[in-house]
């Protein structure tokens, strides 16, 4: 007696198998070995937390990191002088395992303190002789005499103050330097403006036909293909010209379908 055999059924059984076998891989923690950033320097004692549980850990002297996260976690690195970052976990990181993230400074934390040394005198320990009464009068109330008006002929003549000169042109330069460290905060903190805004000037420069055609890149793809050169510098290409841009795309899509494929 034959056994007849449904291929279609089994066909089905299989494809269902393993669509719920990638569906419990991707909602399964996976364990990434992540590195936190400023250009080249390796940030340390950042705090990193996992938002969908709450779970969270620190970078080293090293800038090095281990977090598990399952798919679609957003994972925050936050700092007093970095701003705030959060990065979603794509099929990407779960495949290398790996997540790079590049934090800027927060220039509008770090403001200028001065620091005035307090001198206090303790006069309970002063040396006076035993019996002497301590008054207030009119001739210890006087202020001390100028000795510039005693010994220079010229001081109460009018004419030119060094004294005054000088205090004036100090007061110039610590005005232009003032103006100066303003100014410069300013452009830093347009260039950060610039550099975090660059990925979707990027998206709104070039079309989705620039992506699909050029760079092999799926619509549906787009988003998590430019937060993937965003993790390798993207931002740092915000004042190059556009064949620099373009040849930088063209490199991180091959590698991004490369990854994916």
């Amino acid at each position: 007696m034959k056994l007849k055999i449904n291929t279609s059924k089994i066909l089905f059984f299989v494809l269902a198998f393993i669509t719920f076998k990638m569906n419990a891989q991707e909602n399964k923690q996976v364990k990434l070995e992540g590195i936190v950033k400023h250009d080249s320097i390796y940030l340390k004692d950042i705090n990193i937390l996992d938002k969908t549980t709450n779970l969270g850990t620190s970078s080293n002297s090293k800038g090095s990191f281990i977090v598990y996260a399952k798919m679609g976690d957003s994972i925050l690195f936050s700092s007093l002088i970095y701003i705030n970052r959060t990065i979603k976990i794509s099929k990407t990181h779960l495949k290398t395992k790996n997540i790079t993230v590049y934090l800027e400074p927060d220039y509008e934390q770090l403001n200028e303190v001065m620091l005035t040394k307090k001198i206090f005198i303790d006069w309970s320990k002063a040396s006076v002789t035993k019996g002497t009464i301590l008054i207030n009068d009119k001739m210890s109330m006087r202020k001390p005499p100028n000795a510039r008006n005693l010994t220079d002929p010229n001081a109460n003549a009018g004419g030119l103050n060094p004294i005054a000169i000088l205090m004036m042109i100090t007061k110039e330069l610590t005005k232009k330097g003032r103006l100066k460290r303003k100014r410069l905060k300013k452009e830093q903190k347009e260039i950060q403006q610039l550099k975090s805004e660059f990925p979707n000037t990027i998206k709104n420069l070039y079309d989705t036909i620039f992506f699909i055609e050029w760079l092999k890149i799926p619509s549906d793809e787009i988003n998590l293909f430019m937060d993937y050169c965003e993790g390798n510098g993207l931002n740092e290409f915000y004042n190059k010209d556009e064949i620099v841009i373009k040849n930088f795309l063209i490199k991180q899509s091959r590698q991004f379908n490369a990854i994916k494929n």
